[in-house]
């Protein structure tokens, strides 16, 4: 299991999540308006590799919304069912098949889920992936070949000095190891040394998503008589990569993300449902945080006035500055960047868009967005201040409790009016 706060500590979290939880964004259930969330639940495969009290506080978060995409599923279902159980029959579960790897090789798989609450949130016949078409992946290979010959070029050269630093590395380990087995193995084996892992190979264009998004359809159920407000949702994990090597390649990922809901939404009359949300950990890494989400404003807004016109709007709340809070949502454990993202392409006037960012939390059940900011929850209940008033050290030893036992992201999630 991995490190977790001790019981009495897990005792002051829940108390203080009982008596402030509000405050720390947790949102509150009510019966005139649903949530939709985003949570990267690290690595949630096994029951045991989380405590106790982190599944009661996974509980807590996840009973306040009624559909939560997850991502960072494991191969193994045994945690997500096991979380679905603490939840109760009420809730469903919909989950893609492993992305990621490949068959034969080993490699980070994961699977992308989402949990709904069934009296509020209806599952519909939709469930797919988002793939790039073959031809269109041969065709960037083939008018963008003088780019990729120098990235394999590159990658040639990167691998064999890799090699000739392992090799220089092993060498005299490979000789006591020698030596110890002329001597008849007296003692342990002598320790092999640390290798260094091989470097990133960064693509020159835009290909495929590393983990395929999944999708499935949804409508939430209205008051009586009104029709439902239906969407596909798209949960997406886009590509981490090195922060600095890969942050072209990161940025690509997510335009060509940006790009399949663009030709979806120009594609209103024949989709199944008209509306569409992306919840997931987009892994926008901004160097300049705030810099760099203008300039995804900018071009977000762009797309709009551009290419979608009077057809549906993009709308990325979490870019935006909350009307309330007048604050950035910073979603990791550091809360330095605004990976986690929750993005709305509306055909329906129910759904906010662009244009209803000021309203964000100004009408109790109605449209709002938020984040549950556990790590100064945390903070406050075991050190009594917030997290940016601790040491540096304190902060660190505060993460290492919670980011592999609950996680190192925080939640996100978005309030919609029930259809009337």
């Amino acid at each position: 299991m991995a490190k977790s706060f001790t019981a009495a500590q897990w005792t002051k979290v829940e108390a203080l999540t009982d008596a402030r939880g509000a405050a720390f964004g947790l949102p509150e259930r009510r019966g005139d308006s649903v949530v939709l969330a985003s949570f990267n639940i690290r690595k949630i495969g096994r029951i045991k590799n989380k405590s106790p009290g982190a599944w009661a506080f996974l509980k807590r978060f996840c009973e306040r919304c009624d559909l939560i995409a997850v991502q960072e599923v494991q191969d193994s279902l045994e945690a997500l069912v096991h979380l679905k159980g603490l939840l109760g029959a009420i809730y469903g579960l919909a989950v893609s098949d492993v992305t990621g790897g490949i068959a034969g090789k080993q490699a980070m798989v994961e699977r992308l889920a989402f949990l709904f609450r069934w009296d509020r949130i209806e599952r519909s016949e939709v469930a797919s992936d988002i793939t790039i078409d073959r031809s269109a992946v041969l065709d960037t290979l083939y008018e963008e070949r003088a780019d990729f010959k120098d990235a394999f070029e590159t990658r040639v050269a990167e691998l064999a000095a890799r090699q000739t630093e392992v090799d220089r590395i092993l060498a005299p380990w490979r000789r006591a190891v020698a030596d110890w087995e002329a001597a008849g193995r007296p003692g342990r084996k002598p320790r092999k040394p640390k290798i260094p892992g091989k470097p990133p190979f960064v693509l020159p264009h835009f290909l495929t998503f590393i983990r395929t998004p999944h999708c499935a359809s949804f409508r939430v159920k209205g008051n009586p008589g009104a029709e439902p407000c239906e969407f596909i949702a798209v949960n997406a994990h886009l590509l981490y990569g090195h922060k600095d090597k890969q942050a072209d390649e990161r940025r690509m990922e997510f335009s060509g993300l940006l790009k399949w809901l663009i030709e979806r939404a120009r594609k209103a009359k024949t989709m199944y449902h008209k509306n569409i949300i992306l919840l997931g950990d987009l892994n926008l890494y901004f160097r300049a945080v705030d810099a760099r989400r203008d300039a995804i404003e900018a071009e977000i807004k762009m797309i709009n006035d551009r290419d979608l016109k009077r057809r549906a709007k993009i709308y990325f709340p979490f870019i935006d500055v909350h009307p309330e809070r007048h604050e950035v949502f910073r979603s990791n454990a550091r809360h330095s960047q605004s990976y986690d993202q929750i993005a709305i392409v509306s055909n329906d006037p129910r759904l906010p868009r662009p244009a209803d960012k000021k309203k964000a939390g100004s009408v109790a059940g109605g449209y709002d967005f938020g984040m549950f900011d556990f790590v100064n929850l945390f903070a406050e209940a075991l050190h009594g201040k917030p997290f940016d008033r601790l040491t540096a050290k304190q902060q660190t030893a505060l993460i290492a409790r919670f980011q592999h036992d609950v996680s190192d992201h925080m939640p996100i999630w978005i309030r919609l009016a029930k259809p009337r």
